[in-house]
């Protein structure tokens, strides 16, 4: 069980990259091609914006028929995403091809994304669903950045469009690995339908799960946890580097953000599959939470006032192990929390949770930091995050009481 849930995890890296191969390239070449400010946030957030509608669809569809043709096919429809990325470099209208190309790529990611969590949930006895959820939930994660590591370092040393090619290629191959190594369903059958109607059955199933105070909690603070880190941090770190002149070996900003984002992927794995392991030995999935969101905090806090190459890293460093800590619990729970045969949609509403506070960082970063400065804008989000620790405080009393 745990080297095929190492298979699926592998398969979620490979298909997250595409995503994040845009990001340090597209912010600092926009200009360049003329594109607006707010195109190019409009731009990183289009994949999310997609999901927010797509993932519903995914979570039924995996509930149903399982992960591995449903994963395979959002493989492919990535792959003609980051195509679309590389007709924009030479395009008449560039910002039109990159929009297409993220819109193309969020349907391809939302089956990947949820399809991956799920068909581990599926595999994963109790005992260790922490460890491996942390193995296949830490590849998701990297992909992104990784793609951000790869797409800078392979636009600085060769070509933009060679990064957006070797993306199509990663794709291609995950989605050939998902035919073999995915289970067929997702998790338990789902029910038969009710005499009421199938659409009456479907209703109630999200109903059931939108009605568990606990989800709504971990619904919550995921969706501020990716509004800062996936999408305020990762949309302007690029233009802080640049602007804070934080250049690594020589680089130009586009290099210098992705190695500097290795420290947080090399963070957060580390968290992530820590804490796995922690919570398999423990008799608490909640006992991690306030620790993990204050370490966020911290770090975000910590970057805004970053002027040195080694400061930026170490806050860096301190976000990632935070977030890494903090996202791991959640999903576990959730595992533990949702009816078997429901993990499907609620992988979905938590994936729904990522791309609504994904979705409106890239515009709110870049806007804000644009205007008041990133010392400021960084501070703000290092405040709004440690906010959810009253929510968060609840679900550690509720856990000792129904314990």
């Amino acid at each position: 069980m745990a080297r095929r849930s190492w298979g699926i995890a592998a398969i979620a890296f490979l298909g997250g990259v595409g995503g994040g191969a845009v990001f340090p390239i597209l912010p600092v070449i926009g200009v360049d091609l003329g594109i607006s400010g707010f195109m190019i946030g409009l731009i990183l957030s289009a994949n999310r914006i997609t999901r927010l509608g797509f993932n519903p669809i995914t979570g039924s569809l995996l509930d149903r028929f399982g992960a591995r043709w449903p994963v395979a096919i959002g493989l492919v429809i990535e792959s003609l995403g980051t195509l679309a990325f590389s007709v924009a470099l030479t395009a008449e209208h560039p910002a039109a091809w990159f929009l297409a190309g993220r819109i193309i790529w969020g349907v391809g990611s939302s089956l990947l994304l949820v399809g991956a969590l799920a068909a581990v949930m599926a595999i994963a006895p109790a005992r260790s669903r922490a460890s491996m959820t942390a193995g296949v939930r830490t590849a998701v994660s990297l992909g992104l950045p990784a793609g951000l590591v790869i797409g800078g370092l392979v636009a600085d040393q060769i070509s933009n469009n060679a990064a957006f090619l070797a993306a199509t290629g990663l794709s291609v191959a995950a989605a050939i690995a998902a035919v073999f190594l995915l289970p067929d369903r997702a998790g338990s059958a789902e029910p038969p339908p009710t005499r009421s109607g199938l659409r009456a059955s479907r209703t109630q199933a999200w109903r059931e799960l939108l009605a568990m105070p606990t989800l709504r909690i971990i619904f919550a603070a995921n969706a501020l946890l990716f509004f800062a880190v996936s999408g305020v941090l990762l949309a302007t770190v690029a233009v802080l580097v640049d602007t804070r002149q934080l250049y690594v070996f020589g680089m130009n900003a586009q290099g210098s953000a992705g190695l500097l984002m290795a420290v947080l992927m090399g963070a957060r794995a580390s968290a992530a599959l820590a804490s796995g392991r922690y919570l398999d030995r423990s008799n608490s999935r909640t006992s991690l939470l306030l620790p993990a969101m204050a370490l966020v905090a911290i770090g975000f806090i910590g970057l805004g006032q970053a002027l040195t190459v080694p400061g930026a890293a170490l806050a860096l460093l301190v976000i990632g192990a935070g977030s890494g800590g903090l996202t791991i619990p959640m999903i576990t729970l959730l595992g533990d929390i949702a009816p078997r045969h429901l993990h499907g949609r609620a992988l979905s509403i938590y994936q729904w949770s990522s791309d609504f506070g994904g979705a409106l960082g890239p515009a709110a970063g870049l806007e804000l930091g644009r205007y008041v400065g990133y010392g400021w804008s960084y501070a703000v989000v290092g405040l709004a995050v440690l906010g959810m620790t009253v929510p968060l405080r609840w679900l550690g009393r509720d856990e000792r009481r129904t314990g």
